[in-house]
Formats: structure tokens, C-alpha cells, sequence
């Protein structure tokens, strides 16, 4: 009996060329899959670093926003304490009109009674017909007694769209309120200021009041006073910021949008921002760059195929077709026929050795590839860091230089015009606090960058602990006494090895910050102790404290705990920056204890040393009697006729030059005492000057004056022998430099 026959599989004839092929494919899947891969992690990646962006830059607008809402508080608090604000005459509009001349960014100011009547205002209106009793924030001021923010509205005597404050004005004895001072705020100024912000391109700006109506917004045509759409209203009522991803809005004329949003119960009352990034455009780098890899890649692929078709074809092919020929010649009887095949390694091992280099040629393609994605990666990201910390020091930095300058411009107005008796003196002692304050951060500002730049180098030697340390409680003893701060030193004999002026400076800061920091009957103490590595010195107070999660940010360039108004009087925040990289140049440990509300240790580690010779430095007064020829080559008007005039009250004989050719001139008419001279001038340098100074007489005291970089000038200056001042120069640095021209001399200290 026959077995049934099994049916036989459907036999795949493949040619050798084909399977070869076949087999790169499948070798080249991986290479693929590693490029989809990071494809996709790319993509990841740069959404979540568009999170991250459009929320800082939300934050950011928010802090700039919070910054004008104080500001325009300030204002309203300075107006309702204004005597002309209980007014109802003409003197009040004007003081009205010099307050908004005064502040760009406000449109209207004036003050209603408490029926919301205006009776005042900056610009010309009808007296008594003008009500703002439904305006919010004058509701809102008045329920509350306390600063209100209100919402968009369109001004009943300009017609212009506005957004409105409002402060009450109280009575001095009974503390009723007796009417509300309003200003409004121009909304193409607020525009004007966030397009100055340092936003990414293409990005949406949104700033809405309470209902939804929109203040101001950027890019495109002014949609301020519509309400946004229901969509995104929701956003404004959020209990926290957030990010949201939004579909295309055809109200706003935008693709696929990042979110971020600060809600009114996050930013300033009663108003939120909205920061879209279009993720396309972000992505479009990405994109493009993808889609070159795709093409280098099928480009790779493509002359792989030909590669090994031609390998094929050349050791696989012919030697086969070499060998049936022979066959075929064999069978035929001619055995005489040869394959001309060398005798070699077979052509098989040639063609995996062909393949194995090509695998390796493009797994080399790959690396370089993600090797150069991973530097550019860094790279951007080291950016957007520096880029960041330099946004926020130029912020603060800006923030903080701002105030003294204004303090200057408003004294100078206020000098402009006829003053009573005492009045004068009161404004130059203001005038002089300010220039002190300016002087201070911007030295404060040198230090930081020396710091950063390596250039200053301690000069390590014994020092004496006593002699430091009863200097600074000399110099803060009044300070601290002025507002009521117990300031006590605790004896230290001893000697350690460090720099004494930088050693100085790290205690000086410690101690100001103690003071400034510690409210009226507390206690600042400086003490010394021995450790388990060296000396500790400490400066411990009775403050407000730092909590323990905070106490790494103080060490932070602008950073202050306890001063979000930036009180001048509580420093920039570069203070406790400096101690620190001061300690890491000296090699001195640094540490604090502390908790919240229960003060603050700051301890500096030192290493005792053996007594040296100890060196005093008696100090002089700011004031000299001269009866000098003195040359003062200055090309700022200003700052020569204020050091003529400083000069001259010392009985100097002051000449001015603003140029190198107008000071050499007189110099070579006249025999000058002293040259004080500018160190960049507009048609040459100050050491040309004092050069040809020395030249025509040796004895003629040469001062050269500079606010560049010491590392920039010091060196040139030192080679002639030539002193160096910098800027700002106060009075003292004047005497210690002229003393030898004094008539009498300079009084010291202690005689």
C-alpha cells in the first residue's frame, strides 16, 4: 500500500545578488531604528525645553508687571500724601500735571471725592460733572481703605483705552477716608516695555484684567479692550500658574501653541499674563535637520546597494560564470580549460568584509553625528543658562543703579528753582548720599567682576586679629547705634596667615549685613574661638533668621531674602557673593547657622600663624590748604568743573583742559604744581599728557585718573612711576594724593 505523497513546499528562488541585499537591509535596521530614536528624543526634548522657556518667560513679565503695578503705587501713596490732594483748585491739577510729565507711563492722574466726583485732574475737564463712583478700583479703594487695582476701561475725558489704580486719601487726624487719587496706565507704554524684553521670536504676550478683557498684547495688531476667547478664559481663574497646549486660534492667528499662564491669584491682583510659544516654529530646526539626516542616511543606504551589486557582480558573479564555463569546457572534453581565479581568499569572505566595513562606516557616521548632536546640545544649553543669569544680573543690576540716578535727576529739578533757607544744603547732603550709594555698587560691581576674572591675587602674611577687628567695630559702633543694634567685639589676641585687606573686607560685609538685617534692640556680635581646623572668626546676630533651604541662595550674586522692594538701604545683594568668593580665594572655609527667626552665625575658618611685625596707616582728612598751580585735564564738563570747584574751596589755583593738544599747550606756557589728568581722553591718553608733564619739569606732581580695569592700566602707569586714582574719586583720595603740596599739611588722625 502506497503512501500518500505530502505536498511539497512552494520552493523561493532568490538570486545571490537579491539575498545579499536583502541582508544589508536587515543589517542597516538597527541604524535606522538608533536614528528614529533620537529623532524622536530630539523632539522630546526640545518640547520640554519650550515648557520650560515659556514658563520663565511668563514668570518673567510677571516680575516686570508686578515691578510697574509697585511703581505705580509708590506714585499714588506720593500723591495721596501730597498737600495739593486736598485741594480742589488749580494748584491741585498742576501738581497733577507735573506727576504725570514726570512719569511716562501714566496717562491720567487726578483725585475724586468719596462720591467718586473728580475734583482735580492732570488735564483740563469740567469741574463736578466728571465721576469715576463706577470705575472698580475706586470701589475697590474705597471698601478697602488700601491700594486697588482695577480693569480696562476707556477714559471719560480722553476717549483713550486705559487700565486704572486708585489709593485713598485719608484725614491726618481722624483717618476717614476723604477721597481716592486714581492714575491710569498708558497701554502702549506697557507694550512698549514687555517688547523690550528679551522674549523668544514669534512669541504670544497676553495681559488680561479680571473679566477677561484684554490690556495689551504682542505680536500683531492691538486687541486690547476684546475679550479673549472662552477657550482660554478658563486659564485666568487657575489656582497656580501652569502650561497648557493650545490648537490653532484663529483670534489670535496661531498654529499649535505652548501655554503659560500666571493666573490674577499668582501675578499682580486682578490682572494675568498668557505667554504662547508656536511649537512649529520651534520645532523647525529640528525638522530640518531630520530630514538631512534622513537624506544622508538614504544617501548612505543607496551607494551601499550599488556598492555591493558591484561586488556582486565583480568577485561572485564572474567566478562563477569562470567556473560553469570550465564545466561546461570540461564536459565537452577540453580539459585544458582554466578560471583565471586567482588563488586567494574566497570571494564570499571579500564581499562580508565589504559589508563589514560599510556597517562600520556608517555606525562611524552615527557616532560623529550623536557626538556633535550631544556638544551643540550642551553648548545651547550652557546658553540659555548664561543667557538667563545675565537677564536676571542686568535686571537687578539696572533695578538698583536706577535709583540713586533718579534720585540725582529729581534733586537737580528740584535745584533748578529757587530754594528757602536750608533747603540747599538739605538737597547736597541727599545729592551726596546718592552719589556715595552709586559709587559704592558701582565699586561693588568692579569687585564682582576682578573676582570673576582672576585678577586679584591675595597677598597672604601674618596679620593681628586685634588690630582688624577693633577697627571694624570702630567703623560700625555708630551705625549700629543709630538704629538701635547692640554691636559688642569679644577680645582675640591672636594672629593668622591671610591677606589683611581682603580679610577685612570679608568681615566688613559680614558685619554691615548683621546690622542691616537685625530690626531696632537686637544684638550684632564679632568673636573669635579655637576650632577642630583653625580659628573660627564669627559674626553672629539676633535677626530675622534664614531658613535652611535658602541659606546656599544668599551666597548668590543679587539674591536677597527679605527685601523684594529693593530697598537701597539693605545693599544690591552682592554683598554675601562677595565674602563668598573672597573665602574660596583665601581658602577660608565659610559657613552659617541659622533658622527662621532665630538669627544668624557667619563663621570664617583661618589658620593661626606666628606674631609678625605689625604695620599702621594713619588716616587723613578730606581737606588740604593749597596755595598750588593745579591743571586739571578732564573731558567730562561736569566732573572738571566739580573738581575745580572741590580744588578751589582749598585754595588751589585751578587751570581746566579737555584734550590732549589744549592741556600740552598750556602746559608749555606755564609752569603748573600738579597735573591731574583723565586717563582716556578723546584724542589721546592721559599718560602722553603727564609724559610730557614730567618733561618739562621733573618736580610737577603727576596724578593719573581712571575708571578702567586696574589689570588695564596699573601695569602702563607703573613703569613711569605715575600714581593711579580711580573713579569715582571721593575727597580723601584728593588729599592723600596732594599732601605733599599742602601749606601746613594734612591733619591726621590721632594728632
Amino acid at each position: 500500500m502506497s503512501m500518500p505523497r505530502r505536498p511539497a513546499h512552494p520552493e523561493i528562488h532568490l538570486s545571490l545578488s537579491t539575498r545579499l541585499i536583502l541582508l544589508l537591509l536587515v543589517a542597516v535596521v538597527p541604524a535606522v531604528s538608533v536614528e528614529v530614536y533620537n529623532d524622536w528624543r530630539l523632539r522630546l526634548e526640545r518640547g520640554d525645553e519650550l515648557r520650560r522657556t515659556a514658563t520663565a518667560q511668563a514668570d518673567m513679565l510677571s516680575g516686570e508687571l508686578q515691578r510697574i503695578v509697585t511703581g505705580m503705587e509708590q506714585l499714588l501713596v506720593a500723591a495721596a500724601n501730597a498737600p495739593e490732594a486736598l485741594r480742589e483748585d488749580a494748584a491741585c491739577d498742576a501738581y497733577m500735571a507735573r506727576l504725570q510729565q514726570a512719569f511716562e507711563f501714566v496717562s491720567n492722574i487726578g483725585v475724586t471725592g468719596p462720591d467718586g466726583v473728580v475734583r482735580c485732574l492732570n488735564e483740563p475737564f469740567e469741574r463736578g460733572r466728571v465721576s469715576n463712583a463706577d470705575r472698580r478700583h475706586f470701589r475697590v479703594a474705597m471698601e478697602t481703605g488700601r491700594f486697588a487695582i482695577g480693569d480696562l476701561f476707556v477714559g471719560r475725558v480722553t476717549g483713550n483705552k486705559v487700565f486704572g489704580f486708585a489709593y485713598p486719601v485719608k484725614d491726618a487726624r481722624t483717618g476717614q477716608v476723604t477721597g481716592v487719587v486714581f492714575a491710569s496706565l498708558k497701554l502702549s507704554w506697557l507694550a512698549e516695555q514687555f517688547a523690550r524684553k528679551p522674549l523668544q521670536a514669534g512669541a504670544l504676550v497676553v495681559v488680561a484684567d479680571t473679566h477677561g478683557r484684554i490690556i495689551t498684547n504682542l505680536p500683531g495688531p492691538d486687541r486690547s479692550g476684546a475679550l479673549l476667547p472662552d477657550s482660554w478664559s478658563p486659564l485666568l481663574k487657575a489656582a497656580s500658574s501652569g502650561i497648557v497646549e493650545k490648537e490653532p486660534e484663529p483670534f489670535f492667528d496661531t498654529r499649535d501653541q505652548i501655554v503659560a499662564y500666571v493666573p490674577d491669584s499668582v501675578a499682580p491682583e486682578g490682572i494675568s499674563i498668557l505667554v504662547g510659544l508656536d511649537r512649529d516654529r520651534a520645532l523647525r530646526e529640528i525638522n530640518a535637520a531630520s530630514v538631512r539626516s534622513k537624506a544622508v542616511a538614504l544617501l548612505a543606504l543607496f551607494t551601499g546597494l550599488l556598492l555591493t551589486l558591484l561586488l556582486v557582480r565583480l568577485f561572485i558573479q564572474r567566478p562563477l560564470a569562470a567556473i560553469l564555463d570550465v564545466v561546461h569546457a570540461v564536459q565537452a572534453g577540453n580539459f585544458a580549460a582554466r578560471t583565471g581565479v586567482l588563488r586567494t581568499r574566497s570571494e564570499v569572505d571579500r564581499i562580508a568584509a565589504a559589508l563589514d566595513h560599510l556597517l562600520d562606516e556608517i555606525g562611524r557616521r552615527i557616532r560623529e553625528k550623536q557626538a556633535v548632536e550631544d556638544q551643540l546640545r550642551a553648548a545651547r544649553d550652557e546658553a540659555v543658562r548664561i543667557s538667563a543669569a545675565k537677564t536676571e544680573f542686568l535686571a537687578s543690576a539696572s533695578h538698583d543703579l536706577r535709583q540713586p540716578l533718579q534720585t540725582l535727576a529729581l534733586i537737580a529739578q528740584v535745584l533748578a528753582r529757587p530754594l528757602p533757607p536750608g533747603q540747599q544744603a538739605r538737597s547736597a547732603q541727599i545729592v551726596n548720599r546718592a552719589v556715595s550709594h552709586l559709587g559704592a555698587m558701582v565699586e561693588t560691581l568692579v569687585d564682582v567682576a576682578q573676582l570673576d576674572s582672576g585678577r586679584i591675587v591675595p597677598r597672604m602674611q601674618p596679620v593681628p586679629l586685634a588690630s582688624i577687628l577693633s577697627t571694624i567695630h570702630n567703623e560700625f559702633i555708630a551705625i549700629a547705634a543709630e538704629k538701635g543694634v547692640e554691636f559688642t567685639l569679644m577680645r582675640c589676641d591672636g594672629w593668622v596667615y591671610s591677606d589683611p585687606t581682603l580679610l577685612s573686607r570679608i568681615l566688613r560685609n559680614l558685619v554691615s549685613n548683621a546690622i542691616k538685617f537685625t530690626p531696632t534692640g537686637g544684638r550684632v556680635t564679632l568673636r573669635c574661638s579655637r576650632g577642630a581646623h583653625g580659628l573660627v572668626l564669627a559674626v553672629e546676630d539676633t535677626g530675622v533668621g534664614i531658613p535652611a533651604d535658602k541659606q546656599r541662595e544668599i551666597f548668590e550674586e543679587f539674591r536677597q531674602l527679605d527685601n523684594p522692594e529693593r530697598d537701597r538701604r539693605k545693599g544690591i545683594g552682592l554683598g554675601l557673593a562677595i565674602v563668598d568668593k573672597l573665602a574660596r580665594l583665601l581658602d577660608h572655609p565659610l559657613a552659617v547657622e541659622s533658622a527662621q527667626g532665630a538669627g544668624a552665625t557667619f563663621m570664617v575658618t583661618v589658620q593661626p600663624c606666628e606674631p609678625g611685625i605689625e604695620q599702621s596707616h594713619p588716616a587723613v582728612e578730606a581737606y588740604l590748604r593749597l596755595s598750588a598751580r593745579i591743571l586739571v585735564v578732564e573731558d567730562d564738563v561736569l566732573v572738571a568743573e566739580a573738581t575745580a570747584a572741590m580744588l578751589s574751596s582749598w585754595g588751589a589755583m585751578v587751570t581746566l583742559a579737555s584734550d590732549v593738544p589744549d592741556a600740552i599747550e598750556r602746559l608749555a606756557s606755564v609752569r603748573f604744581d600738579a597735573v591731574l589728568c583723565d586717563f582716556r581722553l578723546p584724542s589721546g591718553s592721559g599718560l602722553d599728557v603727564l609724559r610730557f608733564a614730567r618733561s618739562r619739569d621733573f618736580g610737577t606732581l603727576c596724578v593719573l585718573i581712571t575708571g578702567e580695569a586696574p589689570w588695564n592700566v596699573d601695569t602702563i602707569a607703573g613703569q613711569d612711576g605715575i600714581p593711579v586714582l580711580r573713579k569715582p574719586v571721593s575727597p580723601a583720595d584728593f588729599v592723600r594724593a596732594l599732601q605733599s603740596l599742602a601749606r601746613v599739611g594734612t591733619e591726621q588722625a590721632g594728632e
